[in-house]
């Protein structure tokens, strides 16, 4: 197979953590023509990923076709119950849908789809983190060599050689220089992609805009001002700054579109985005509170465990300014190499009969179960009795003033699977009276404040609008884990 006249048959961008919502807004006032344009002329339909159990399960559903349960990633970090730690994820385990393409002599481009590696694709392109939001590889990688010269010609992406998340929501200079830098990212993406497909012709080209979700997570205060999570913060509102970063997205496909001339164009975000303030990290210390963890005592810790209690206690109590230098300076891979050990606290495995994983959003729990977790302490026919007892717990779970702080929650196994289950055994929904600073806890002696400066969260509906031949069935939502098999469909046809 060729593409048609030279030019790819199907034409895929993602734009990353998208809202749905503030997406048709921004169409409908003018802001985002290309986007209307696509959606005048074809179709606009749900799309639905499992952002329900975490930001990091919706990119490898996708790579994969497959569902969590049978991937087992949902972050960036992944318990390793074999040897009771995390370990960072490589992505170096997923088999993506475009290599079995590339296999059927489908040419396909991929770039930077988070959480994908290169794979080593015989014709097309890939590259992996020109600029990624998340981050697996230590530096830019991409295939095959006669593309290097399109690469390294290209512009770097103006936020290459910034701190992901240093923008604080009260400082709007700040705000304005991410707002430009990731506009600007976005233009000098949108040209990158354009050399690169039409000097290498792929069938399929898969683009992915991170920068939504780069701009999202720190700004989204400025697209909602007037949600309640935010009422009395000092937080900048300083005009329409996310709107412009999807404004220049949506000039880039218009652009891609005009120049590349594909038969099919798809433009999806698989998750979207919705207000928050921080991320409630309470979690483990409420399980220690009611009885579910134990911490080892100092006596009790080997001398490694001292250590780990010991940076990981001058991490907590370091100045600010001194962090804010650290994470400057040190090299990406050695800043996680120095947290992984110190993530989680000094457990009492034989005493602990669940445990918080960390997490930047909801509420992640594990099961210390016999069988899966090497120093396991529940056997798998009390496994449905703690989650049981554990869920009447955080059902009933309110602060001072009476307010229910879970929203739902989600139950990921049963005692059939569990043994071989690699995802959080419960994942805890916040409702957003958990996201207080100073959040007191009923029937605690717990003062919780939200960990880190994000305005916005990954919200669970996403989107998809095709410009096809082929109309798809608008009756039922797409599915994160169908979409690989739907673009080779569309390849084919």
């Amino acid at each position: 197979m060729s593409s048609t006249n030279g030019h790819p048959k199907v034409l895929a961008i993602a734009l990353d953590a998208a809202e749905p919502t503030f997406t048709r807004e921004l169409m409908n006032a003018g802001r985002m023509p290309a986007m209307a344009s696509l959606a005048r002329n074809g179709q606009w339909l749900k799309l639905r990923a499992p952002a329900y159990i975490g930001s990091g399960s919706v990119w490898p559903t996708f790579i994969t076709g497959k569902t969590p349960t049978q991937h087992g990633l949902y972050s960036e970090w992944i318990w390793r119950p074999e040897i009771m730690e995390l370990e960072r994820y490589h992505g170096r385990d997923l088999l993506p849908f475009w290599k079995d393409l590339d296999q059927q002599g489908v040419s396909v481009g991929v770039l930077d789809v988070p959480f994908a590696t290169p794979v080593g694709l015989r014709s097309g392109f890939e590259v992996a983190e020109w600029w990624a939001h998340d981050s697996v590889l230590s530096e830019t990688q991409f295939g095959p060599t006669s593309i290097s010269r399109i690469v390294e010609k290209a512009l770097p992406h103006p936020l290459s050689f910034k701190r992901q998340n240093a923008v604080k929501p009260d400082d709007p200079l700040g705000l304005q220089q991410l707002s430009a830098d990731c506009a600007e990212g976005a233009s000098r993406r949108g040209k990158l992609a354009e050399t690169l497909i039409q000097e290498t012709n792929p069938q399929l080209a898969l683009i992915v805009f991170p920068e939504t979700h780069h701009a999202g997570h720190q700004m989204w205060h400025t697209a909602a001002v007037d949600h309640e999570i935010y009422r009395g913060k000092e937080l900048s509102s300083s005009g329409a700054l996310l709107a412009d970063v999807y404004g220049e997205i949506d000039s880039q496909i218009g652009q891609l579109i005009e120049k590349t001339s594909p038969e099919t164009v798809i433009v999806f975000a698989l998750h979207g985005m919705k207000a928050a303030l921080g991320s409630p990290a309470f979690l483990s210390e409420l399980l220690c509170a009611r009885g579910f963890s134990y911490l080892l005592d100092w006596r009790s810790q080997s001398w490694a465990e001292r250590g780990t209690s010991l940076l990981a206690g001058l991490k907590r109590k370091a100045p600010p300014s001194l962090r804010k230098s650290y994470y400057r300076l040190a090299p990406p891979a050695a800043v996680q190499q120095v947290a992984r050990p110190t993530m989680l606290p000094v457990y009492d495995w034989a005493r602990t009969r669940a445990f918080s994983l960390p997490t930047d959003q909801y509420g992640w729990i594990r099961i210390n179960l016999e069988g899966r977790e090497a120093k396991g302490c529940v056997s798998i026919d009390r496994y449905e009795e703690t989650l049981a007892e554990l869920e009447a717990m955080l059902r009933e779970l309110k602060d001072i003033n009476g307010l229910m702080l879970v929203r739902d929650l989600v139950f990921t196994a049963s005692s059939e699977t569990a043994l071989e289950h690699r995802l959080p055994d419960i994942v805890v929904h916040w409702n957003d009276a958990a996201f207080v600073p100073g959040l007191r806890i009923a029937g605690t002696n717990i003062v919780a404040q939200p960990v880190g400066i994000k305005t916005g969260q990954h919200a669970l509906d996403g989107f998809c609008v095709i410009r096809s031949k082929q109309k798809l069935n608008s009756g039922e939502p797409l599915l994160a884990e169908e979409m690989g098999h739907l673009l080779a469909q569309l390849c084919r046809s």
